[in-house]
């Protein structure tokens, strides 16, 4: 009868090896936690981008006409999912730029500003959605939301 080689390993290597285990499952699943908390927050930061470019405008006369804009207020969702993930700088932002794109959509509808000054603040809300910080606690902690 042939005995497996590990039931003759050497005591220091079983010893080794059972330490080993916990050591990886413990190390796997708390990567994965950074994965998906990175994940979440990188998903909701493109999902703001996303509302922020579906933004539709052309000049016409002294006013900006605006025909795909509604879909903008769900900015308020995504900043409270910021700020329940705990990302609270991340969801001010957001929340701010929405109260921006919204006071500058009634100047540009009202004629206080044309579509080239619209254009550029759009581009602006862009960038500030691009560059959305993660808190990096939360990202990196062993307890949180995810």
């Amino acid at each position: 009868m042939c005995i497996p080689d590990f039931i003759t390993m050497p005591t220091d290597s079983t010893i080794s090896l059972l330490l080993s285990l916990p050591i990886g499952i413990i190390g796997g699943l708390y990567s994965g936690l950074i994965v998906t908390r990175y994940s979440r927050f990188a998903d909701l930061r493109n999902e703001a981008l996303r509302l922020i470019r579906r933004i539709d405008y052309m000049q016409e006369g002294d006013l900006v006409v605006f025909s795909n804009n509604e879909h903008i207020s769900e900015l308020l969702y995504i900043s409270s999912d910021l700020l329940f993930l705990k990302h609270r700088k991340a969801g001010t932002q957001i929340s701010q730029l929405l109260q921006d794109i919204y006071s500058s959509t009634q100047d540009a509808e009202t004629g206080k500003i044309d579509s080239t000054d619209y254009s550029n603040l759009h581009g602006e809300w862009q960038e500030t959605a691009r560059k959305l910080p993660g808190n990096k606690l939360v990202l990196w902690s062993l307890w949180g939301n995810i």
